[in-house]
């Protein structure tokens, strides 16, 4: 331990953006308050987190170097980062996602850091993946496991299928579902703009590659019912490519945009959807739980954790379009079954507070500093 009164604790994230990892990373820094904590990010980031951290007096530090999937930049940033956990007296380095983790873990091994932890938010292994790039994220995270005293996992699916691709050993996992303010999405009065007789269904996420938008829009021309609305919250790289797909195919889609007022457009929707590619146990689904909204998703990840089939939700394999027609099919037709599965997931949902968060990382970092420091 150094001479700080806290132990101090460098949290290491690809993009400081407006998505579930970075959610969980905030809500942890701002959370904890035993702990002195600063945030890194890399080349991609949004100012408005960037100053929401440094309002609350979390110091923060860009690294241009780290950025999404790119291995010509990669030495550079763990000998940059290197460098600069050797000035900063930390005692623990935490690591969030892909390319963070492994450029930070490295980087902290280099530096002789006296705990690193890392956690894994969604797999990053999946079939629609270049199968080389997935060999050498595999062979990356095996090594970047060596180096690592804890893994935090989103779900019990996620570290089992880690050890079965021979990425660490089982005593180094521990998992740690994401939490939020349940009260937040209980208590929410509907969103005026969200309006209208028809079934709403909502989707939120990033509008990126590997969500499955392009499935629910299929699914969408051959649902029979005409009284359905779907609202996408979100933004990204994929918009202009949706706006010109629904236009082009006629679609009942609302695109939203980023909105800070997810809880009102939950309490205004009827059911939620998340045809994902890969996952670890999203936010959003949590959210939707917690707002009594059944779930239509993928058996995923740490997604099956969350969803139970038949009771809060119904899971379908990635790019099942029929089995996401049928799923949408029986929850738009029946109001009952929506309120039923609605009611189970608001049950369901405890176990994912922000509070059972908070405590299950304080007991992580007790535990390792205890042994180790």
């Amino acid at each position: 331990m150094t001479g700080r009164e806290r132990p101090h604790v460098f949290h290491l994230i690809t993009r400081l953006l407006k998505g579930g990892a970075e959610a969980k990373t905030i809500a942890t820094v701002l959370g904890l308050e035993e702990y002195e904590f600063t945030v890194g990010y890399g080349a991609a980031s949004d100012q408005a987190q960037v100053d929401r951290l440094e309002r609350n007096g979390v110091e923060t530090k860009r690294f241009p170097l780290i950025r999404h999937y790119n291995p010509v930049t990669t030495v550079p940033a763990v000998v940059s980062l290197a460098r600069y956990l050797r000035r900063n007296e930390f005692n623990i380095v935490h690591t969030h996602s892909t390319e963070a983790g492994i450029i930070g873990r490295f980087a902290a091994w280099l530096a002789d850091v006296p705990v690193v932890v890392h956690t894994v938010h969604g797999v990053p292994f999946a079939e629609d993946r270049n199968a080389l790039l997935n060999r050498f994220v595999l062979q990356c995270e095996r090594a970047a496991a060596r180096r690592t005293d804890r893994i935090v996992t989103n779900a019990d699916a996620i570290t089992e299928e880690y050890l079965q691709r021979g990425i660490g050993r089982s005593e180094q996992y521990t998992t740690v579902y994401s939490g939020i303010d349940l009260d937040r999405f209980r208590d929410a009065s509907p969103a005026e703009d969200i309006d209208g007789s028809d079934v709403r269904v909502l989707m939120v996420s990033r509008l990126v590659d590997g969500k499955g938008f392009y499935d629910l829009f299929d699914a969408l021309e051959r649902i029979e019912s005409d009284a359905v609305t779907v609202y996408i919250v979100g933004d990204g790289p994929l918009r202009e490519d949706l706006e010109m797909a629904v236009e082009r195919r006629g679609l009942p889609v609302r695109l939203l945009g980023y909105r800070s007022d997810v809880e009102s457009i939950m309490a205004a929707c009827d059911l939620f959807v998340l045809p994902s590619y890969r996952e670890g146990t999203p936010r959003v689904i949590t959210e939707a739980m917690a707002s009594g909204l059944p779930v239509v998703s993928t058996d995923i990840a740490g997604i099956p954790e969350q969803v139970v089939d038949g009771e809060n939700g119904f899971l379908i394999q990635p790019g099942d379009v029929d089995g996401l027609v049928d799923r949408l099919e029986r929850l738009i037709e029946s109001a009952e079954l929506r309120e039923e599965f609605g009611a189970v997931g608001r049950k369901r949902v405890e176990q994912f507070s922000i509070e059972a968060m908070l405590s299950d990382l304080d007991a992580v970092y007790r535990d390792i500093l205890e042994t180790k420091c």
